[in-house]
């Protein structure tokens, strides 16, 4: 029997948007799948967009303002399927979405944990993410996953809930993705189920330099004092916190924070002197001499 899913859109502010993400999830080939749209405390009219789309098929649920760890966290003691998706509120799902996702966890004998393609929209062009079999590597390097893309076998999603620490928000997922990573295969396909639409309202595009800060040092400290994470990533735990410090110091460059850009790309250098091979490394040089 195909396995049910249940898709969490947790959702804040995006009566403008959340239509056509509802209306993508709605058209799908596979029709076996649950929507629990989890309002984080909207201000706006949300509430008002999604109420002609309730039916038996999709719930709506509007809960004080916590954010998204805990908005999914909400949908995924909500959901009744064998499958969690966590689907932001202003991306898009192809018809193929459901579809593809059940026939990987049936080819893959129902995996812990899956991902499929995606590809991103900026400006009207579309950027395409392909992951190559040795996955771990390149997850270890950076955020490669989509939370569009994942799908979590509902026993692991209840055991490995987001971290609902607010000042980790905008690395919550990733901070996920190791921890699963850590303790079980991840199952990919590279066919493309879902569209990421870049926009000037996204909040992991963050320019607050105490908020970046928080957010990168949260990120750093969780993964490092969890040892399953320590396992998995080895002899690299140096180049690790190298690349997110980095990462931090460039963000807070290209937002003209330079005296706390050149304090992290300072650090960053202290754990590994393969700083040098980065693109990023002199994309943060170029923002603080200009």
């Amino acid at each position: 029997m195909n396995p049910l899913i249940s898709i969490v859109v947790p959702t804040y502010n995006r009566a403008n948007l959340i239509t056509r993400t509802i209306e993508s999830l709605l058209n799908q080939t596979e029709k076996n799948y649950e929507i629990i749209i989890v309002d984080d405390g909207s201000t706006d009219n949300t509430e008002e967009v999604v109420t002609p789309f309730l039916s038996e098929k999709l719930q709506y649920f509007k809960k004080i303002n916590a954010e998204r760890a805990a908005a999914r966290n909400f949908g995924t003691q909500k959901a009744k399927g064998d499958y969690i998706n966590w689907f932001d509120s202003d991306d898009i799902a192809c018809p193929n979405h459901i579809q593809t996702a059940i026939q990987l966890i049936i080819d893959s004998m129902q995996p812990e944990w899956i991902h499929l393609g995606y590809s991103i929209e900026i400006e009207g062009e579309s950027i395409v993410k392909d992951f190559n079999l040795d996955y771990d590597q390149e997850l270890k390097n950076g955020n490669l996953l989509s939370c569009n893309g994942v799908f979590v076998r509902r026993d692991i999603a209840l055991s490995n809930p987001f971290n609902e620490d607010r000042d980790l928000s905008a690395s919550e997922d990733y901070e996920l993705w190791l921890r699963l990573a850590s303790q079980y295969c991840l199952e990919l396909s590279n066919t493309i189920t879902s569209i990421i639409v870049q926009h000037d309202g996204r909040s992991v595009l963050m320019s607050n330099p105490v908020k970046l800060i928080s957010r990168f040092e949260k990120f750093i400290q969780y993964t490092t004092e969890n040892q399953s994470i320590c396992n998995y990533l080895g002899d690299r735990i140096g180049y690790f916190k190298m690349k997110n410090y980095l990462l931090l110091a460039v963000d807070l460059a290209a937002n003209n924070h330079k005296k706390q850009a050149l304090k992290y790309i300072k650090l960053s250098a202290s754990y590994s002197v393969r700083i040098i091979f980065e693109k990023s490394f002199y994309a943060t040089l170029k923002h603080l001499v200009l």
